[in-house]
């Protein structure tokens, strides 16, 4: 075991001494300052590093021209230039000519990806000065030039790309004849994509079964951004939400109510669309009720109706009524709250047939899989009333219930709201 470690050592000792020995010669090797006139400026980094690479291998002796090495090679390399080279040291002066006279034409053409909708109004909007972009780059090009500065186009092509397609990959054709150049752009999406779209409304004003219809609505018309980049669609995030923002405006089930709407739109292989539609000057809410565990207790149904004044605290004066479902006994409460801060409420109300006030109190964050709290008080009756609920989804909620009235105070109570 001794000897094997002490040969490893040694082993390891040799490969960093040779790291070192090399790391040495690279940054020993000479480095030239060599200067390119007359090739566009984007281009002039690839030529120069062509340049430096020629320049370094000619051999630096008193019988060798390596100027007129260096313009001969870059004449063969640089098809479309003719290439004068300036002596100046160890750092020549190369000028390009360009030798194409005759008139060529250039047309780009951009090959859309199949998009529908939305994503299709984008894409055109985005790409419509992409053309454009492209003829500036290769104006003062000469045609053949693009046989050997294909790659360096092609990256200058992707920095606009990656500025106004984010997440989109893209391939480049060129295509060369005596009086014309065709240059193809084809595009496909990159990963990141989105595979599905889920929008989600949250409303304390709008019954359930407006807000799901909705959402069923929403659901095709956001389907053309499945199977784009998450990246794009992020860049697009204003556009979508004022998209579905107009969408939803239009149904008459929130444009009757003139209610309030707030768009939060999340990107993702799985995207989420949120939206909080509240009517600035009712609510109203339809829900079944029934319980487990407590003795005597029976399904019912309630209605409950609220007008909101513009005020501070956000005021409800509201009305509710209950059915039971077993006996269809009645009851009814009219009464009114405010909103201490943020989904926390507190007010009174009247209940008949008792003709009995009770103090109410409810935190209410309206979002599903999110606790919720209420509680009832009634100092003449001497009654207390409360729960602790959790939202499964839109429409169902379940309740850890209490209740001093009856022999069974604590139990279940399982709420569809509708």
């Amino acid at each position: 075991m001794r000897t094997v470690k002490t040969r490893t050592g040694h082993i390891s000792d040799l490969a960093r001494c040779f790291s070192v020995i090399l790391l040495a010669l690279i940054f020993a090797a000479p480095s030239y300052a060599l200067s390119a006139a007359g090739v566009p400026e984007w281009l002039e980094p690839a030529v120069i590093r062509s340049l430096n690479a020629v320049w370094s291998e000619i051999p630096n002796e008193p019988e060798i021209d390596r100027e007129g090495t260096l313009a001969l090679v870059a004449q063969r390399l640089f098809a479309g230039y003719d290439v004068q080279v300036k002596p100046n040291r160890d750092e020549p002066a190369v000028i390009f000519t360009a030798n194409d006279e005759k008139k060529i034409s250039t047309d780009v053409k951009i090959i859309k990806p199949e998009l529908r909708g939305i994503a299709q109004e984008w894409f055109d909007a985005d790409v419509s000065g992409l053309p454009d972009e492209i003829l500036r780059l290769i104006n003062n090009l000469p045609q053949s030039a693009l046989t050997w500065s294909d790659e360096a186009l092609r990256e200058r092509i992707n920095l606009f790309v990656k500025e106004i397609l984010p997440g989109w990959e893209f391939s480049m054709q060129i295509f060369l004849a005596p009086a014309s150049t065709l240059i193809n752009l084809s595009f496909r999406p990159g990963n990141p994509m989105i595979l599905a779209v889920k929008p989600a409304l949250y409303s304390r004003t709008i019954p359930a079964i407006f807000r799901s219809d909705i959402e069923a609505r929403l659901i095709p018309e956001l389907s053309p951004l499945i199977g784009v980049p998450v990246k794009w669609a992020e860049a697009h995030k204003l556009d979508v939400e004022n998209f579905a923002r107009v969408y939803i405006k239009e149904r008459h089930s929130v444009e009757n109510l003139r209610a309030k709407l707030n768009v939060k739109f999340l990107p993702g292989t799985v995207s989420n669309l949120e939206a909080g539609v509240d009517s600035e000057d009712f609510v109203f809410n339809l829900w079944v009720a029934a319980y487990a565990g407590i003795e005597g207790r029976y399904p019912e149904i309630g209605a409950f109706f609220a007008f909101r004044p513009s005020m501070k605290f956000n005021p409800e004066f509201y009305f509710e009524a209950v059915f039971s479902l077993s006996d269809f006994d009645e009851v009814h409460r009219l009464g009114g709250r405010f909103e201490l801060f943020n989904n926390v409420w507190l007010g009174a109300e009247v209940q008949w047939p008792e003709n009995k006030y009770f103090i109410r109190f409810l935190y209410n964050p309206v979002r599903v899989h999110k606790p919720y709290f209420w509680w009832r008080w009634s100092p003449e009756l001497e009654v207390h009333e409360m729960a602790l609920g959790y939202r499964l989804d839109e429409h169902v909620s379940i309740e850890l219930y209490y209740d001093t009235e009856g022999e069974d105070k604590f139990g279940l109570r399982g709420l569809w709201h509708l």
